[in-house]
């Protein structure tokens, strides 16, 4: 049997909060600004009953069938910069006006996300890296150091967080070298 991860309440309530903002009517309105109907036709060649609906993705411009496209937040709910920081403001910016949504396909979605994670990944590693270096030079490490670096290291696959990577290992080598004396 699959193991779960353990129940995580603020996944939920972020989920939950989240399905509500796609039903409200400003989403339906930034999708209705970029729709268009186009014939269906069934395999004998006779004209459907009901049209194909498309979207014009905001990002590459594509035409993209109704269920490949998302609407976008173009300014991130969560901030790069300051990550979340409580309920009350994540709401603020989930129900925001139409100015601030786009619709976007699949793909452009995918990229756009995975852009802004790795972008707020960055930054908390290298604020965690910040502290263990501090640390470094003032002689005080925590015990768990080569684990804790060993986690970044093993980012090393995840494109986008090279630069971690590279930091932790030149630490994991002062460290050593510094403190320990090894070579």
């Amino acid at each position: 049997m699959k193991k779960r991860p353990p129940y995580n309440q603020n996944a939920q309530i972020r989920g939950a909060i989240r399905r509500q903002f796609s039903r409200s009517p400003v989403v339906r309105e930034v999708l209705m600004k970029v729709r268009r109907e186009v014939p269906k036709y069934n395999k004998d060649g006779s004209r459907a009953k009901k049209d194909a609906v498309q979207y014009c993705c905001g990002v590459c411009g594509q035409w993209t069938k109704s269920t490949a496209v998302s609407v976008d937040h173009i300014s991130p709910v969560i901030a790069v910069e300051t990550g979340f920081v409580d309920w009350n403001q994540f709401v603020e910016r989930l129900f925001c006006g139409p100015e601030n949504l786009q619709v976007i396909c699949d793909p452009c979605h995918n990229t756009k996300t995975q852009a802004e994670r790795i972008a707020r990944l960055t930054k908390q590693y290298h604020e965690e890296l910040d502290s263990l270096e501090t640390a470094a030079k003032q002689g005080v490490v925590p015990t768990d150091w080569k684990k804790n670096l060993a986690k970044y290291v093993a980012k090393k696959k995840t494109q986008g967080l090279e630069s971690v990577v590279e930091r932790a290992k030149g630490l994991k080598i002062f460290i050593e070298k510094e403190l320990y004396g090894r070579r």
